[in-house]
């Protein structure tokens, strides 16, 4: 097998020929002939993507016989001659007319651009889809809406979403847009197009710490037919793949509990399962995904850490569509049914049984997984728009094994509960912008038991298995929140929203062994607002402007104040630099306990200053991408000083030792290098980090047990017709060793290969994929930590991760 050393090399190899390619001359020769035209042939000659607006660029004529050193040079000379100017929008070369100065005046009539922006093909709204309106650039919310006010009646807009083309038009002012993208690719490559636009997995233009994916690129990788989440998640720069923690995820070196997850509203506070294959959001679902590692704005998030956003199908309520897919051992069913003329329902089920071979220690391990996640919509008048989503899932699983060199076995049993909820309500205004609410509830428990049993004999000498000891872990956290927040129209130079949320939280804890923790219950309850603007100050600047404030309600009730901000600057066409710096508090986390034998378990508890002081942390974030026709990258350095952080530790005899309130440093450099060509690309990850915690000032700082210095990563999505292949590596340096964390010394790389692909076609009014998904090609041997409570043996601190896993799938819709 070829090191990770070689593979480097390699894709840099090709990267450098890519770039060599993109930077050849233009030769332009011509005789009075239209701009048109000439923009026509670079397309065809140099595969140069190019919008504009033909009946007005064919009024120019050109003369002239020269070779420009690179495609901006050519239209700079072009755009010069007639008078125009020129924009590059996701590598799309897009032609505009000189914007002329307007005298203002005070009773200058402004005009109202209020729409949605939806996939052509299912009409399904595009989330937080970039928009260039009047020269202006402004984001959709999560339900695609837009708002903007202009003094003009009609404009030009560009708008793109991640796995969509761009769609270059012009509109008139109106309340009711609809704007409509075509996907990238299409499930048989039905539509014919010009354009070779990539599929984009990061859009770094938008904010810091951004990595985006929808569900146009999902079912393509490794994994992602059970758990497309954490299939993505674990490709990206500064989310960790080693140890596989995709019941945490942890973003750019945090701790386990930092990282917000939400699914329509809903916090999940937990991702993943028994076997921890399936993920806990059915994959049918999912339409689009944003992560934010860290340096976002106020209001987004509500966590020290990472946010991973996760936004559900808005349904389609003039076809009714059906979907069934499955593995051996498990089913996904969905249905999408119009109610009425304005109302759709969507109800999925998922059912995943045990494995049907199992060899791995001897014994075969019982366990089930069963949900059921529904969306109803209902669209009202105006662009008006309510939303009702829930979430149910259960989780059990038993596995027994024999105790070496004895006819006694030793038992972990789990049982967790998820149930979820949230209402959306969304109100377009005519003048004064958009309102939306929302009302969530999340509820997860989570019950670990773990025993042994051996052979007795009753009172009247009859064989039965009674167990030695029994030990119970016990955790069950409540959230319910409402969020109200308004969006002012965007104008040119600013837009400017407001928010507020109330939000009550609730734990119950039953540790087993440690007594401090046997049988507490903590509650919360507090109040807080935000607000944001964003100001272009030039072409070249934007700043993003917020503050927020957090008021926990109890006795020792104090006003949180938490600003952040963040710049981007365009320093060229291509390339964008963007800062950010802010402040985080988070109310609800998982503590660490650490017991004699250092082993390390997490709870759900409360951190309002009632029960805990509240921990904060500051970010600070340096990033600049670039991007050109056939490859992209990304750079950027961040630095995160948490403090008030809390871990208990407990003696031999179980006694509860509280330290001193700690705190974390985390630093690192992320840089992603991409390439593409029409539906075929390949990236490069890597992770440079260090993570540190410090819970007595007179000693000095160790290392986290989550630090790892390096992790390299690389992944490949390739379509030919009507087969998609998808493979991806990943390299960790790996952990320090729990018992050592003052050494520099690492108990065991990490290292796994996956390959995945399927075959779609069509058969009368069904598609059709037939796939396959092949996790640790090789088998390698990998540790992952056992988060769950652990017997008191130090072999018992990590277990295996994922071992050699072939699945094989079918998914079928009509």
């Amino acid at each position: 097998m070829k090191s990770p050393r070689s593979r480097i090399v390699l894709l840099w190899i090709i990267l450098f020929f890519a770039y060599e390619n993109y930077a050849q001359q233009i030769n332009v020769q011509a005789e009075a002939k239209p701009l048109g035209e000439l923009l026509t042939s670079f397309h065809q000659d140099y595969n140069i993507q190019v919008s504009f607006n033909a009946r007005f660029v064919n009024k120019c004529l050109i003369t002239t016989n020269q070779n420009f050193p690179s495609p901006y040079k050519a239209f700079d000379y072009l755009t010069a001659s007639c008078g125009c100017t020129y924009k590059v929008m996701d590598g799309v070369f897009v032609i505009l007319k000189k914007r002329v100065a307007i005298n203002r005046g005070f009773h200058t009539q402004r005009f109202i651009y209020q729409g949605q922006i939806v996939d052509k093909m299912n009409q399904e709204k595009l989330p937080y889809a970039t928009i260039l309106i009047d020269k202006t650039s402004i984001m959709t919310d999560s339900e695609g809406n837009f708002t903007y006010q202009s003094d003009q009646q009609k404009t030009k807009l560009l708008a793109s979403h991640v796995g969509y083309f761009v769609l270059d038009t012009s509109i008139q002012a109106n309340h009711n847009l609809r704007i409509e993208l075509s996907p990238s690719i299409t499930e048989l490559q039905e539509v014919t197009v010009l354009s070779t636009q990539k599929i984009n997995v990061l859009n770094p233009e938008q904010k810091s710490g951004l990595a985006k994916v929808n569900n146009r690129q999902t079912p393509f990788l490794p994994g992602s037919t059970n758990n497309s989440l954490f299939s993505f998640l674990r490709l990206q720069p500064g989310i960790m793949a080693s140890g596989e923690q995709n019941n945490g995820y942890l973003l750019w070196g945090g701790e386990k509990g930092e990282s917000h997850i939400l699914f329509d509203g809903i916090t999940i506070f937990n991702t993943s399962n028994y076997n921890d294959i399936i993920g806990a959001i059915n994959p049918i679902f999912i339409k689009d995904i944003e992560v934010l590692k860290g340096g976002y704005n106020v209001d987004i998030g509500d966590r020290l850490g990472g946010v991973v956003d996760i936004t559900s199908k808005s349904g389609n309520i003039d076809t009714a569509t059906y979907e069934i897919s499955g593995t051996l051992n498990s089913f996904n069913g969905y249905v999408n049914l119009g109610i009425a003329s304005k109302s759709s329902i969507q109800i999925g089920a998922r059912i995943v049984g045990p494995p049907t071979i199992s060899s791995i220690g001897g014994y075969l391990p019982d366990a089930i997984f069963v949900d059921v996640t529904t969306k109803y919509t209902h669209r009202l008048e105006e662009g008006a728009s309510f939303a009702f989503t829930t979430l149910i899932n259960l989780d059990a699983g038993r596995t027994p094994k024999r105790i070496s060199g004895t006819n006694d076995y030793k038992t972990e049993a789990r049982t967790s509960r998820l149930l979820g909820g949230s209402g959306t309500f969304i109100k377009p205004w005519k003048k004064i912008g958009r309102t939306t609410v929302r009302v969530a509830y999340s509820d997860f428990t989570t019950d670990y038991t773990t025993y042994s049993t051996t052979a007795l004999l009753d009172s009247n000498y009859n064989p039965y298995r009674g167990r030695i000891y029994d030990q119970r872990f016990f955790n069950n956290v409540q959230e319910i929140s409402i969020k109200g927040a308004h969006y002012l129209p965007a104008s040119q130079y600013h837009q400017l929203s407001i928010g507020a949320n109330f939000t009550h939280n609730s734990s119950k804890i039953n540790h087993g062994i440690i007594k401090r923790f046997s049988n507490v219950e903590q509650y919360g309850t507090r109040f807080g607002a935000y607000l944001k603007d964003e100001l272009s100050l030039f072409k070249w600047l934007v700043f993003r402007l917020g503050i927020r404030v957090d008021l926990p309600m109890h006795a020792e009730t104090k006003l949180l104040i938490q600003p952040r901000i963040e710049a981007i600057i365009s320093p060229s066409r291509e390339w964008k630099i963007n800062m950010a710096h802010g402040v985080y508090n988070q109310f609800i986390t998982e503590t660490t306990i650490v017991d004699a034998y250092r082993n390390y378990t997490y709870h759900w508890s409360l951190t309002d200053r009632q029960y805990h002081t509240v921990p904060q942390a500051t970010h600070t974030v340096l990033g600049v991408s670039g991007r050109y026709r056939y490859w992209n990258c990304r750079a950027e350095a961040y630095y995160k000083r948490t403090k008030n952080t809390l871990q208990y530790w407990s003696d031999s005899n179980d006694q509860m030792i509280e330290t001193s309130s700690g705190k974390s440093y985390n630093y690192g450099l992320d840089v992603k290098l991409g390439a593409h060509y029409k539906n075929q690309q390949i990236w490069m990850a890597y992770t440079l980090s260090k993570s540190e915690v410090q819970f007595n000032k007179s000693k000095p700082r160790t290392r986290a047990p989550q630090d790892q210095r390096h992790e390299f990563k690389v992944a490949g999505m390739f379509n030919w017709k009507q087969f998609f292949l998808s493979t991806n590596y990943v390299y960790g340096s790996g952990f320090p060793n729990i018992q050592n964390l003052i050494s520099a010394e690492n108990i065991r790389p990490y290292s796994r290969l996956d390959i995945g692909g399927l075959y779609r076609f069509k058969a009368t009014e069904i598609s059709i994929d037939f796939g396959f998904s092949i996790l640790n090609v090789l088998n390698t041997y990998n540790i992952q930590y056992n988060n769950l409570a652990n017997f008191p043996k130090e072999e018992e601190q990590y277990r295996q991760a994922m071992p050699l896993n072939l699945t094989f799938f079918a998914h079928f819709r009509f």
